[in-house]
């Protein structure tokens, strides 16, 4: 081989090599870039779900109609009213929410989704009430009871002392089909040393140190994660799987400790997609969402017998209508109150259920 044929071959292969590190270099920084948007797009999902939790929780202990019955001792009258607050939170409001009374000696007096567990005493998965308790202040935060669930909690204060305390349970339904929107899934890792606490994980799949919390998590993304291990990802953040990437972002507790992670799961398809546009990202993944939210205008005539009504009023009609009638009034309310922030639509439901309305307000 001649000498300049030498030289020609190490510039190609020099240009090849030098080719193929700043691809890479460019790659690194697209996935860099789609983590970054993922993780905030995670953390106002999340920042958005405890402001609920807690608006909600704080209208509920300003309620005269569930003070009373919590203070007359009787938990048939509040298991309906927190049930009632519930299902039609759900129904009209799309968002489902558990919502707990605990007394002061730390038993529970009363729940919204079922009343088979009065009288558990519960400080043994929460340690933390002692402290709220201590405090006399509000609580919102993740944390790891009986499963991994955001808690928002008040204090029922009666002459300055606390007379039992009112609580918001989020899982993660809200959250992960929020997430699947974007086309991510999620997977909610709790550490493994919480597990005696939390025995309704006891039968969950674990991967490593962690036990994964969400039902309704992708096996075969547990599987993989199973096999390679997630020190990597939870060391790094991010993690290049089987067609797709992982990124992980830390649960902290009321304490400021990490009790597990969140991971998100994009696929290695959608993140080239990404690096295909020049346009901010967030731009990018707020033009594909999905809206679940836009319904179609009503049709039926019939249905315009509710027009000159307010929205209270209907509200308040609902619970005296026969049940046919009921489902025709649900399709209309579900027209009016899609327009309400969650607040409102809290705030509404306090006041058409309760004798007075609530004492505070929500801010």
């Amino acid at each position: 081989m001649h000498l300049y044929q030498k030289y020609l071959l190490v510039m190609i292969t020099s240009l090849l090599f030098a080719g193929l590190y700043f691809y890479l270099k460019q790659q690194d920084l697209v996935v860099d870039r789609v983590a970054d948007t993922l993780l905030v797009i995670l953390d106002k999902k999340v920042e958005e779900e405890k402001r609920h939790a807690f608006a909600f929780a704080f209208a509920l202990s300003q309620n005269e109609t569930l003070r009373k019955a919590i203070k007359d001792g009787d938990r048939e009258k509040s298991h309906l009213i927190l049930k009632e607050y519930m299902e039609t939170l759900e129904v009209f409001g799309g968002t489902s929410i558990n919502v707990q009374v605990v007394s002061k000696d730390y038993h529970l007096f009363a729940r919204s989704w079922d009343s088979s567990e009065r009288g558990l005493d519960i400080l043994k998965y929460r340690p933390d009430l002692m402290h709220i308790a201590k405090t006399k202040k509000p609580q919102l935060s993740y944390e790891a009871t009986r499963r991994l669930v955001l808690i928002a909690s008040i204090p029922l204060l009666v002459d300055g002392e606390v007379d039992g305390f009112i609580e918001v349970i989020e899982q993660f339904d809200d959250l992960e089909d929020y997430l699947a929107r974007y086309d991510v899934e999620l997977i909610v890792l709790l550490d493994k040393k919480y597990k005696k606490r939390t025995v309704l994980l006891q039968n969950r799949p674990q991967i490593g140190e962690f036990v994964v919390a969400n039902k309704d998590a992708n096996i075969h993304h547990i599987s993989y994660l199973q096999k390679v291990g997630v020190d990597e990802l939870l060391k790094e953040g991010i993690l290049k799987g089987e067609g797709c990437y992982y990124f992980a972002k830390n649960i902290l507790n009321s304490d400021g400790k990490r009790i597990g992670n969140f991971v998100l799961v994009l696929s290695q398809k959608k993140v080239e997609l990404f690096s295909d546009y020049s346009q901010n990202l967030s731009a990018m993944l707020a033009y594909t969402q999905k809206d679940h939210f836009n319904t179609q205008a009503i049709q039926d005539r019939e249905l315009q017998i509710f027009d000159d009504f307010s929205d209270e009023e209907l509200l308040r009609l609902k619970k005296s209508m026969r049940n046919e009638d009921k489902e025709r009034l649900k399709v209309v309310l579900r027209e009016h109150l899609k327009s309400y922030s969650k607040e409102e639509l809290i705030v509404l439901l306090l006041d058409i259920n309760s004798n007075r309305k609530i004492r505070g307000e929500i801010k």
